[in-house]
């Protein structure tokens, strides 16, 4: 229990502030970090506002096809460590170029078996979703240009941070899901008074039309009683 407080929960939480803090240890991350965030974010929304579409092979696809690129971009780094760039940097920083074929290797292999649908959809679309590939991503860019410890603290450090990430996702989901809920439902009461201020307008109109159809009535009763009467001089020619 001493090891756990002492020792455990401090390292893990200083190995995730270095995680989160990698991008202003080195900036030039923020080239490669940006579109994940955005990407991350926009399909975060997006399946919170349509609940009822699941992710589909071809997504699962592309997903896949950004780590590829991600571990691209790793390999590139790597080479450039030094002045000009040297396939050595591939020896000398064997932690960074095991990071980078990590990466390729699964990217490769999650681009197959969502291609071939190898694997049970289910699987596939948890693994292929925008969080967990983008997440990779993150962890990897983290580690390999800020040269993060890769040891147990840091994975639970990457689990933690997993786990704080995906409810704070679910929470956006739901939190969008339940305004959307609360401005279609004002919408309909907005829809419904319209309605029933159409509904007495038209009341209005129709009494007011039948009242005029009565008034008509009289008005033409009058006129024919007036016709029928004779007049005063009529009846004096008479006499």
């Amino acid at each position: 229990m001493g090891y756990i407080i002492e020792v455990l929960i401090p390292t893990v939480w200083q190995r995730l502030i270095e995680l989160l803090e990698a991008p202003a240890v080195n900036p030039s991350m923020i080239w490669m970090i940006t579109p994940l965030i955005v990407a991350l974010v926009l399909m975060t929304f997006y399946f919170g506002k349509w609940t009822r579409d699941e992710l589909g092979w071809n997504t699962a696809v592309g997903n896949s096809i950004v780590l590829l690129f991600v571990s691209i971009d790793l390999f590139r780094y790597v080479f450039n460590l030094s002045s000009p760039g040297s396939i050595i940097n591939y020896e000398l920083h064997p932690i960074s170029t095991i990071i980078c074929i990590i990466v390729a290797v699964e990217a490769v292999t999650l681009m197959l078996t969502s291609f071939f649908k190898a694997l049970p959809k289910s699987i596939t679309f948890f693994i292929c979703a925008p969080l967990p590939v983008n997440l990779q991503a993150y962890i990897a860019i983290s580690i390999v240009y800020t040269n993060i410890t890769l040891d147990w603290f840091t994975l639970l450090a990457v689990i933690v941070l997993f786990i704080v990430l995906y409810f704070f996702v679910k929470l956006l989901q739901f939190g969008e899901r339940t305004f959307i809920k609360l401005a279609r439902k004002q919408s309909i009461e907005e829809l419904e008074e319209e309605k029933r201020l159409a509904r007495a307008t038209i009341k209005e109109a129709e009494e007011e039309k039948r009242e005029l159809k009565e008034q008509e009535k009289k008005e033409k009763v009058v006129e024919k009683a007036l016709q029928k009467k004779p007049s005063k001089k009529t009846k004096k020619k008479r006499k």
